[in-house]
């Protein structure tokens, strides 16, 4: 009876104890969506062009439009349709890109309870995920400043973190849960639909990982249902949508066209040399855990972060974060862990104990926990208190430009800034309706602040550094349904893209005023159609 009972206690205690690491997961998530959403003011002191951009997404996907339909662009629709769902909770551009990203937080925190929590000593669980939620939370690009808030490209730091969770059930969990297949499929599931309709290249390493995990004959089960799943969901989405072919074109063009072999390789070699510190940390704690026992599937899976991760960052604008990389060291941190508690394998060793390993995953991952945990917490407190100077545009006066200590990105975006009001004024100087608003040369924040019909200009970023294939970017096609056009005035001589441009405009459309910044253009010529 006493055995019973002790068996019956030390059954009982894993279970406690993953419940204790699932809460403090939850808890973490939860300070980071309370952070975030509660101040309801987004704080910028840098690329405020490009948070301009995601307020233009949010305004055509409210005034009907559909992502790759009715404009091209190489991100999926959930970076359209996640923003815009934050703008229709709160009504306000300047609370829409926080709301969004507390909800992917919300949705990642629940993920990451299960997968961290059933596969992860409950120290590297909670430690994992602080890193990860954190990174997801920050308002800030991975490798940038603390100061250096801006939510732009929030894409990326969701792709790396859903990339990072998936790559963790590569572990078998430590000790199964009720309906322990179900709930990983589910998680494999949304993770990797996410990946592929916020932007292609994390999908197409998330479908590379399930087919590797398919050769696992004890986790098969969940990798094959969830890309049967992923296939059928696809297909639907599809048939709803109607713009995957477009999408995946325009993705693949902007893979294809980013360089040349050569040049791409040379991308990887440096990024590899960017994050030669933690390659190598990575080696270190892999080949202990490889040492301990040596498992070709390990060595695979370790290889396989390394390298997918310096392949999406090679298509990143981002200075450092191959948060792969960690990932890999979790579970090489575990594996470790699992061999040690085993005693028939040789329990501690010479060069790796419990404390060791945890205080090594700890200093691994510390450094970045207190980087965006600083920057979240910067971020909530500027918010809070409505630091910096509000943007002075119509239905964005909850936008807020902050110079915290941030002196050469503030003066940049303080004078973009002043080119957008002198484009305002512009307008608002016209008697006749504006009608349909195509903005040449820069972002398009005009619509959105005077709230006008958008214009179908088959591009969502009209930027001359942007424009890309050319097949797509004739002007006769961007500029089609357009009835007014205000254009970014290139001085005395315009050449490229702004030069064909120009000449289209000042051939079918009336010059009507000019500013320092802008010339603004009127249709009076009937268009001769699609070539």
């Amino acid at each position: 009876m006493t055995g019973m009972v002790a068996r019956s206690n030390a059954g009982e205690a894993p279970r406690r104890r993953c419940l204790s690491c699932g809460g403090v997961i939850i808890t973490i998530g939860l300070v980071c969506v309370v952070l975030l959403a509660l101040p309801g003011v987004t704080v910028a002191t840098k690329s405020l062009d490009e948070l301009f951009l995601v307020i233009d997404g949010i305004h055509r996907v409210l005034t009907g439009q559909v992502p790759s339909r009715d404009f091209h662009t190489t991100l999926g629709p959930l970076a359209y349709y996640v923003p815009a769902t934050g703008y229709a909770l709160t009504g306000s551009y300047g609370a829409a890109m926080p709301v969004a990203m507390a909800l992917f937080t919300a949705c990642m925190t629940v993920i990451a309870s299960h997968v961290l929590g059933s596969r992860l000593h409950p120290f590297l669980a909670i430690v994992f995920s602080a890193f990860l939620l954190l990174i997801l939370a920050a308002p800030m690009n991975l490798g940038e400043a603390v100061t250096a808030l801006s939510f732009s490209m929030f894409y990326n730091r969701i792709g790396w973190i859903a990339v990072a969770l998936l790559l963790l059930l590569y572990l078998r969990p430590r000790s199964a849960v009720r309906h322990q297949m179900l709930l990983d499929t589910v998680c494999a599931t949304v993770l990797t639909v996410s990946m592929i309709y916020l932007r292609l290249t994390y999908g197409l390493v998330a479908l590379g990982f399930l087919l590797f995990m398919i050769t696992d004959s004890r986790q098969q089960g969940w990798a094959a249902l969830s890309l049967a799943v992923i296939a059928a969901l696809v297909l639907i989405v599809e048939l709803l949508w109607g713009g995957s072919s477009t999408y995946v074109r325009d993705a693949w063009q902007e893979m294809l066209g980013r360089d040349n072999f050569g040049t791409e390789l040379q991308r990887l070699l440096e990024a590899g040399v960017a994050h030669l510190a933690d390659l190598l940390l990575l080696s270190l704690i892999a080949g202990l855990a490889l040492w301990r026992r040596w498992r070709l599937r390990d060595f695979v899976f370790f290889l396989f972060c390394s390298i997918a991760g310096l392949w999406l960052l090679s298509h990143n604008v981002q200075r450092w974060g191959i948060i792969s990389i960690h990932a890999a060291a979790a579970v090489a941190a575990e594996r470790l862990l699992r061999e040690m508690d085993d005693t028939a394998e040789g329990g501690e060793g010479m060069f790796a104990n419990v404390s060791g390993v945890k205080l090594y995953f700890l200093a691994f991952m510390l450094p970045t926990i207190l980087h965006c945990g600083m920057a979240l917490v910067l971020h909530a407190s500027a918010a809070t208190v409505r630091a910096g100077q509000a943007v002075e545009l119509p239905r964005m006066t909850s936008i807020r430009l902050a110079d915290l200590w941030t002196g050469g990105d503030f003066g940049s975006s303080r004078w973009y800034l002043s080119t957008v009001e002198d484009g305002l004024s512009l307008l608002d100087r016209q008697d006749e309706p504006v009608g349909r608003l195509a903005v040449a040369g820069s972002v398009d924040v005009f619509s959105a602040a005077l709230d006008l019909p958008r214009s179908n200009s088959g591009l969502n970023d009209l930027r001359w550094q942007n424009v890309g294939d050319a097949n797509v970017a004739r002007p006769r096609r961007t500029l089609a349904d357009a009835d007014t056009v205000i254009f970014r005035n290139p001085g005395d001589a315009s050449v490229g893209p702004a030069a064909d441009y120009l000449a289209y405009v000042a051939a079918n459309f009336s010059q009507i005023e000019e500013s320092e910044h802008w010339i603004l253009f009127r249709r009076d010529l009937p268009d001769a159609g699609l070539k």
